[in-house]
């Protein structure tokens, strides 16, 4: 006696199932007496015609399969979105990318206007990421000196 279990799986046997729709064979099985039922297959004009043709005709697919195959499209292009997102916050949290901030402004004549350090902090004060995300420690342009730490204003 072996004291293995039995595997689940088949062993020899093909999963798949090839179903013909002949109808020289169903005439055929009925005249003989067998009355063995056939699989009928859905076949729509979509499926058809992707067969025939090799291309999807979308507008003849049902909606099940177009909702589907959104489904797929938008899981594939959020891959790269969330690739790049993850590997520039990775960059960030390691101190080998930093967040650049506005040195100055274009005037209307076309010359430039540097900022002293008490625009460039009100400027990053007034942004919309320091807003939802607080004071960023990774901020490229300010140094010690010039930034104050938030115990030292209240004193």
């Amino acid at each position: 006696m072996s004291s293995e279990k039995p595997s689940f799986h088949k062993e020899g046997k093909s999963t798949i199932k090839i179903t013909t729709n002949n109808n020289n064979n169903n005439k055929t099985n009925t005249s003989k007496g067998n009355t063995t039922p056939k699989v009928k297959t859905k076949s729509s004009p979509f499926v058809e015609e992707l067969v025939q043709t090799g291309r999807p005709n979308w507008q003849k697919a049902p909606p099940q399969i177009k909702q589907r195959y959104k489904g797929i499209y938008l899981i594939l292009l959020s891959l790269p979105v969330l690739g790049v997102t993850s590997f520039e916050m990775y960059r960030r949290l390691e101190g080998k990318s930093t967040k650049k901030i506005q040195q100055g402004e274009r005037l209307p004549h076309g010359g430039n206007r540097d900022f002293d350090e008490q625009e460039k902090i009100n400027v990053e004060q007034n942004s919309l990421m320091y807003k939802i995300f607080g004071r960023d420690f990774f901020t490229d342009g300010f140094t010690s000196q010039t930034r104050k730490q938030t115990s030292e204003k209240k004193e």
